[in-house]
């Protein structure tokens, strides 16, 4: 699966990076204030064995199933997406909730649909952050379709 076609230059790196530099300022949480839920994803660098964070979108919760459903904006070029692939079990945060957690990508088709269901619930977040990384769209259907170009993955807690 890809993900957006160019790496960000500075600009739009430092958009990504915004919510990462808020949280360590001790304003996680500020995010709900624009509709959105953020997880902190800390990995294990796969080359240089360091700590290293990001943060992503929480797309939609299964609490039936205990399942956040993120996007890796990057695909399988994002730095924080090939950490999981070498180092499977990574450290998750939501909220004040932190646990270790294990990754998988969705279908084509489930990720289609998870992108739809996004833009139901945020329709203005989502067209302002895709506009943001380039992507536009008319409509589901152009959605849906875009939805199976990128890299969505459910992230579950680890059983201790």
């Amino acid at each position: 699966m890809q993900g957006l076609e160019k790496r960000p230059g500075p600009l739009l790196k430092f958009f990504f990076k915004a919510p990462l530099l808020m949280h360590k300022l001790g304003f996680g949480g500020w995010e709900r204030l624009v509709g959105a839920q953020w997880m902190l994803i800390t990995t294990i660098g796969r080359k240089t064995g360091k700590r290293r964070e990001t943060m992503v979108d929480v797309m939609e919760y299964d609490k039936a199933t205990d399942t956040y459903y993120i996007e890796a904006a990057y695909g399988a070029r994002a730095d924080w997406y090939r950490n999981i692939q070498s180092n499977p079990i990574f450290e998750a945060q939501v909220g004040r909730r932190k646990f270790k957690a294990r990754a998988g990508a969705l279908s084509t088709e489930g990720a289609g649909e998870l992108l739809v269901r996004f833009y139901r619930q945020k329709p203005a977040y989502t067209r302002s952050v895709m506009a943001i990384a380039g992507m536009k769209f008319n409509g589901e259907d152009e959605l849906r379709e875009l939805g199976k170009n990128l890299t969505l993955l459910a992230v579950k807690p680890e059983k201790e």
